[in-house]
Order: structure tokens, then sequence, then C-alpha cells
């Protein structure tokens, strides 16, 4: 686990600056850094107080004035990625099970699993699921019948995946994750509503994560579908029949009601709402708690409620801001006026 700076600069391609036998054991942050950690400095505030810290290394971009540094420093050109190298060789994962089917899964007729399978114990696999190569499924896992799971694909506990969805390859589903739970769809009758049966399915595909105790409904008809590298942060919502794009992000608490079509490269920022069968067009950002009631030209920075243009927005929340001077003002005015017209009056 333990690096020299010298390999540690070889990892991430850049360039070392100070002592190349300095021992890194560890990451943290700029703020809290122990001695032996490697931190990283995104820009000059940062950098200084890196250098006031506890920490033995420094990582940062190229172009930031190190030349008075007394700590080992690493200049490369994409910091950010960098150190992502960096927190994943230190990172202490979650203990993955052992390939093979663990102790208390229960494994339904027509299960097919590829090569390098690990299943922890007491899961479900319902009949005819199929999970390809090097998947990790977690103990207390729910795979319902019919479920295809591609290669490479990390299921974590409690996660529920109802029958005939399909899972595609290198996806990342956290803990309590429920994928293909029937729709919200009811008919209002006299006194009493009746449930529409959801017929579809949810697809997930390729390079997707799903966050903890998100929840993804099966479509009435056809598919609910994510689209390829997409990221679903936790406790999202997305309703039956919706479609998301490729390589969006779904931020915390962010809710998608039914029938919605989200294109590529969407941002849905936290606690963020879409409104029912519209439509949000590519390259569009929602920004957090606003809520999209009408469709979305591509390219669209929107925030508030109802969602518009986000420096239309800002317009209007800075004249609310002024509001209770106005009223003030107004008060004084009529004060004025009534004056004004008593004294004409009294004439």
């Amino acid at each position: 686990m333990q690096l020299s700076a010298t390999q540690l600069a070889e990892m991430i391609g850049g360039k070392l600056y100070g002592d190349p036998h300095t021992d890194i054991s560890g990451v943290g942050s700029v703020d809290e850094a122990a001695p032996g950690d490697v931190v990283l400095a995104a820009d000059e505030g940062y950098l200084k107080k890196a250098m006031l810290g506890d920490a033995c290394c420094v990582v940062v971009k190229a172009g930031l004035d190190c030349a008075k540094a007394d700590k080992c420093i690493i200049q490369v050109a994409d910091a950010q990625a960098a150190f992502s190298k960096i927190l994943d060789h230190f990172r202490v994962a979650d203990t993955a099970p052992a390939i093979g089917i663990g102790a208390g899964t229960v494994v339904e007729p027509g299960v097919s699993l590829g090569k390098g399978v690990a299943i922890g114990a007491n899961c479900y696999l319902g009949r005819d699921v199929s999970i390809g190569d090097g998947c990790v499924v977690f103990p207390n896992v729910y795979i319902g019948d019919g479920v295809h799971v591609g290669e490479g694909c990390r299921l974590y506990p409690q996660v529920v995946i109802h029958s005939r969805c399909s899972i595609g390859n290198r996806v990342t589903v956290w803990a309590g994750a429920v994928i293909g739970s029937d729709g919200f769809g009811f008919i209002d009758q006299k006194n009493s509503r009746q449930k529409l049966p959801h017929a579809g399915i949810v697809e997930i595909h390729d390079d997707v994560e799903i966050g903890a105790n998100v929840t993804i409904d099966r479509a009435k008809i056809g598919v609910t579908r994510i689209g390829s590298g997409t990221k679903i942060d936790n406790l999202v919502h997305i309703a039956h029949n919706c479609r998301i794009g490729t390589n969006c992000v779904l931020v915390a608490q962010a809710g998608v009601a039914g029938s919605v079509k989200i294109g590529n490269n969407v941002t849905l920022a936290g606690q963020a709402g879409v409104k029912d069968h519209v439509f949000v067009d590519d390259d569009c950002l929602v920004a957090a708690r606003a809520g999209v009631i009408c469709d979305l030209a591509k390219g669209s920075v929107v925030s508030g409620f109802p969602a518009r243009d986000h420096a239309q927005e800002k317009r209007i929340l800075a004249a609310r801001l002024r509001l209770p001077d106005i009223l003030k003002r107004l008060k004084e005015l009529e004060a004025e006026v009534k004056k004004l017209r008593d004294g004409k009056e009294g004439r």
C-alpha cells in the first residue's frame, strides 16, 4: 500500500519535485491531512493551505508556482484525474464475496453464471437469471426471474432487481436500490382507485452507476431506459416509461415523473423535479430544487419553480429581495398622498 514519491509520480505520470524517497502511506484532505498523506491542491489557495499542513506530498496541476514549496510536489496535467488514481490505490474497498455461490443463496432452475462470478450469502436468483463474467453480487441481493446482468457488474447488499429487467456491462448498483418495481399508475373510479398493471421492463445500459436507495420503476408497456454512462446519485426516483439518455447526471433526491424523455449529457441537480411527459433536450442543466413543467430546448440552463432561464430567475430573485424596501417605500408614499388629499379636502 505504501509508496515512495518516485513510485507515486510514475503511477500518475507526473513530474516530481523534492525528496524522491519520501514515503507516502495514505491520502488526506488539505485541512485534515496527517503525516505521510498525499493531498490534492487544485489551485493556489489550496496549495498555500497544503504548505501549512502535515501532508508530506502535494499533487498540483502544471503551471502552479511551487518554487518555494518545502514539501514533495508532483505536477500533473490533470490533477483531478491523477488524484482519482491515487484514491483508487489507497482506498479500502468492501470485502467482496469469494467466487462461487455463498451459503444460504437460493438458485432457481435455468440460472446461468459466467466465469469468475461471486455470489454472496443469502441471495436469491430467480428462474432463468443470466449473470455475466466477473460480476460480484454482495449478500442479500434479490434478482427476479429472467433478469439479465452483463459482465463486470457489482450489486451491493439489499439490491432488488425485479423480473425480466436487463442490466448492461460494468454497471454498479449500490445498496438498497430497487429496479423494476411497478410504476405509480391507477385509474380513478368512484370512491376507489384501480391499479394499472405494469407489463414492461427496466433496461440499464453499460457503465451506469446507480446510488443507494434509488428507485427505477418498470414501464407500463415497453421500457424504462437508462442510457450508457449515466450516473445516478442516492435517493433518486425515476418513474415508469422514462427514457434517460447517455452520460447524464442525476443528483441526490431528483425526481423524474412518468414518460419523461431526457437527452444526452443532461444534469439534474439535487432535488430537481421533472413533470410527467416532458422532453428535456441534450446538454441541459436543471439547477437544484428547480421544477421543470414544460419542454426544455437543447442547452437550456434553468432554475426556480416553475423552472425558467437561469438569468431571468436571478433577476426575479433579486427583485423579490427588494420587496420589503419597496413595500416600506410604498407605505410612505401612500401616507404622503393621504396627507396631500386631506389638506386639499380641508380647504
